[in-house]
């Protein structure tokens, strides 16, 4: 059984790996395996923050699931102000964030769907993603299974 913390955790870290350009170093993969071999999926978020290759991308996966939380009340008491903005080439740059913010909702979205699976309330952790977390290179296998 695990916590819905530990459940979103889990979900990010999942999302950050597939995310990779290329596998992880062999000293991250030990301390993965043993994550999975021992169920401690809480400390996936510490491997995650302490490891250059995943920490990015892990932040960007637990931003994207929080998000429909941040914009859940948003512009209820205040009128839209109208005035044109001057010109900002910081604009065109955030366009670009939103991207690839939709492209790791579609891979939570993937994740999320194979974790409740058959389980309708997704307390478990599906053998799909056990495999992904004890394999030798979880890097590879997660690539197979959210591809």
């Amino acid at each position: 059984m695990i916590t819905p913390l530990t459940r979103v955790t889990l979900k990010a870290f999942l999302a950050a790996v597939c995310s990779l350009e290329e596998s992880l170093p062999d000293a991250v993969q030990a301390e993965i395996r043993t994550v999975g071999q021992t169920g401690e999926y809480g400390r996936l978020d510490a491997i995650a923050r302490n490891c250059p290759q995943l920490k990015t991308a892990y932040r960007e996966a637990r931003q994207a699931l929080n998000h429909p939380s941040q914009e859940r009340n948003k512009g209820g008491d205040f009128r839209p102000d109208k005035t044109p903005e001057p010109f900002n080439t910081e604009t065109e740059n955030f366009a670009r964030n939103i991207d690839g913010f939709k492209d790791m909702q579609a891979l939570l979205d993937k994740i999320e769907a194979e974790m409740t699976g058959n389980n309708a309330n997704g307390s478990e952790v599906p053998e799909k993603i056990e495999r992904i977390l004890t394999e030798e290179d979880c890097f590879a296998i997660a690539r197979q299974v959210f591809p």
